[in-house]
This record gives structure tokens, C-alpha cells and sequence, in this order.
């Protein structure tokens, strides 16, 4: 176990480590090489290690998660009661099947989760008793077995009780929905705006251009009527010099 340790530490001290996986340690039975240096640990796994006695388990002051899964303990739980902020244990799968050895758990007053393996204890018929026993006997348990006292199911993250922390995510995600909605309200009115403006402007485009070629019409019009005024003019000039040369014609020779 101290090998395994060694490993799991990576060259950091003892004191700063908060998580250590022992998980399938070869062991003799006993805990060896843990002591109470790793003072910051928070989670530690010790499932599936074949470790049959605590006794020399250290004081764990900051331990919030322990498991002790797949062993082989049968009693010895009050070499717990140093781990005064542990919240949430995990010892299915041992020996353990009378009530009367979870009593040294009394003394944990942040316990909220414990895994027994109840149903490895006692017939169907006499699980409920059991389960409502148990309740009793630890006041601050929340989930035993991964369900509440009325059965319901675990929540994923630990300290929840009845979803009241996800209502108040899920409020937040109603009210981030709704600030979306108004947003895409906002972003439609500026569609509309801009194309309402667009349209315009092709408007007073558009009859710009008709203007003028109305105005080019008029004037192209106006020029048309002064050139057909002055071919007009034009013949009478050539009717007075005819007639002067008829007259200079009838002159005697």
C-alpha cells in the first residue's frame, strides 16, 4: 500500500493532496501508509481492497467522501468518528448486516449519504422496516441507498434535497429563455426598420428618375416646338425676294 501511495502522490506533499484513489489496493487486511498528514483530503477510495479491519485508520478532519465498497469489514465503524465532516460513505458490499454496528455513525452530524446494500441484508418484506429504523438512528441522513425516505432517487450533485437547487436552475434558465426571446423581438423590429427604410429610399429613387424623364420629355418638347416656330419664319424671307426679283424683271431693257 505504500508503493501505491507513493504513486498516487506524484511528488506532492501529503498535506496539499485533496483526492487519492486506493481503489483495488493489495492489501493484508489493514490500512498501511495513511496517516494524518493528508490532513486536506476530501475524497478517498478504498473500495475492492480487501481490507477487513479500521483500527488504523487516522484522523481525517476535512473527509467529506469515503469508500469503502467491495471489502470485507464487519464491524469497527466507530474508527470513523474523527472524520467529523464526513457527508457521505459508501461500505456496500462488506459483511456488515445488523443495524446495531452503523450506531457509531450517530456521531457524524454531516452524514447525508449512506450506501449499505440493504438489499443484501434482509428479505424485501422486511426492507422497508429497516430503511424507516435507520432514518431514525441518524437524524441528518438524507439518502440511504441512493433514495430518500419516501424512495425517491438520488439527486446528481450532493446537499440536494427534494431538486430544490435545481428549480432554482432551471428558474434561471427560463429567465435566460426569455431574455433570448426578447432579443430575437429586437433584432425583428430592426429587420423590419431597415427594410421599411430600404424600401423607401428605392421609393424616392424610383420617382427621381421618373422626374427626370419627365422633365427631359418637357424639354425635349419645348426644343421640338421652337424649331418647328422657326421653320415657320423661314419661308417669308424667301417669298419677299422672289417677288423683288419678278419686279426686276419687268423692268424695261
Amino acid at each position: 500500500m505504500d508503493k501505491r501511495i507513493n504513486l498516487e502522490l506524484r511528488g506532492r506533499q501529503p498535506s496539499k493532496l485533496k483526492e487519492l484513489d486506493l481503489s483495488g489496493c493489495k492489501t493484508g487486511g489493514e490500512i498501511e501508509g495513511l496517516t494524518e498528514e493528508f490532513e486536506s483530503l476530501e475524497v478517498l477510495d478504498f473500495s475492492n481492497s480487501n481490507i477487513t479491519t479500521l483500527k488504523t485508520f487516522p484522523k481525517l478532519p476535512n473527509l467529506r467522501k469515503l469508500d469503502f465498497s467491495g471489502n470485507r469489514l464487519s464491524k469497527g465503524l466507530e474508527n470513523l468518528k474523527e472524520c467529523t465532516n464526513l457527508k457521505h460513505l459508501i461500505i456496500s458490499g462488506n459483511r456488515i448486516r445488523e443495524m446495531e454496528v452503523l450506531e457509531p455513525l450517530k456521531s457524524l452530524e454531516h452524514l447525508t449519504h449512506l450506501e449499505i446494500g440493504l438489499d443484501s441484508w434482509e428479505p424485501t418484506f422486511e426492507q422497508t422496516q429497516m430503511r424507516m429504523k435507520i432514518f431514525e438512528m441518524l437524524p441528518s441522513l438524507q439518502y440511504l441507498d441512493q433514495t430518500d425516505i419516501d424512495g425517491n432517487d438520488e439527486e446528481d450533485d450532493e446537499g440536494i434535497l427534494n431538486g430544490k437547487v435545481l428549480d432554482d436552475v432551471s428558474d434561471g434558465d427560463d429567465e435566460l429563455e426569455d431574455e433570448e426571446g426578447e432579443e430575437d423581438e429586437e433584432d425583428d423590429e430592426e429587420s423590419e426598420e431597415e427594410e421599411d427604410d430600404g424600401n423607401n429610399i428605392r421609393a424616392l429613387y424610383d420617382n427621381g428618375v421618373v422626374l427626370q424623364d419627365d422633365d427631359d420629355d418637357e424639354d425635349y418638347n419645348e426644343d421640338a416646338s421652337d424649331d418647328e416656330e422657326e421653320e415657320d419664319e423661314d419661308p417669308e424671307p424667301e417669298q419677299s425676294t422672289r417677288g423683288k426679283k419678278r419686279k426686276l424683271d419687268d423692268r424695261p431693257v
